[in-house]
């Protein structure tokens, strides 16, 4: 079996309602910039020259908007669903992840971006990861794989409410690519 039959694209993952309501809660939310992990020294950084990204945390333990934690909630229930079905897709028998972390919104604006890059490191050993694209009325963005030798880019279409899934390690770098108008939600988590 090739790499690329490892990587699998969901549509229409949430109800179409919900996705609207997430997005307006996106727009009226505060975001952060995005950190990326450093050397043990350095911690974790912000760094624009590798990840020009902004970023709403989403968590059950929100203390501060109980909206946070329904969206929290939401989507957990509904990246769940799809590792299950991404499991039986490929039949895997002994894909049982422990759980699923650090769901985010993400915001690329203007110019914004994330170079190449896998999500499984020694610091946070990732099994899966999970990317939902919110919208499609911006240009650039596009989530982009290549093979680990440089060749061979693979880009996913932008699908408002389209999942895409695919395991976190060195086998999977990618990209997104810059924004060059509009804003580009997604929402991001991996599987451990």
């Amino acid at each position: 079996m090739e790499i690329k039959n490892f990587i699998k694209v969901y549509d229409e993952v949430i109800p179409w309602k919900c996705l609207s309501n997430l997005i307006r809660f996106a727009n009226s939310s505060k975001f952060n910039e995005c950190k990326i992990i450093g050397d043990e020294e350095q911690g974790h950084t912000v760094n624009f020259e590798i990840r020009k990204t902004y970023s709403l945390p989403l968590s059950n333990l929100n203390m501060e908007s109980m909206s946070n934690v329904h969206w929290f909630n939401f989507i957990h229930f509904y990246i769940n669903s799809c590792l299950n079905r991404y499991r039986k897709d490929l039949n895997i028998l002994d894909f049982d992840y422990k759980k699923i972390t650090n769901i985010e919104i993400l915001k690329y604006e203007n110019s914004g971006f994330y170079t190449w890059h896998t999500d499984h490191c020694a610091d946070i050993p990732r099994t899966m990861s999970c990317v939902l694209l919110l919208n499609n009325d911006y240009e650039g963005g596009n989530l982009c794989f290549r093979n680990t030798d440089g060749s061979g880019e693979l880009e996913v279409e932008v699908k408002p409410n389209r999942m895409i899934i695919w395991p976190s390690n060195f086998l999977y770098p990618h990209t997104v690519k810059p924004v060059t108008k509009g804003k580009r939600y997604s929402v991001v988590a991996w599987a451990l």
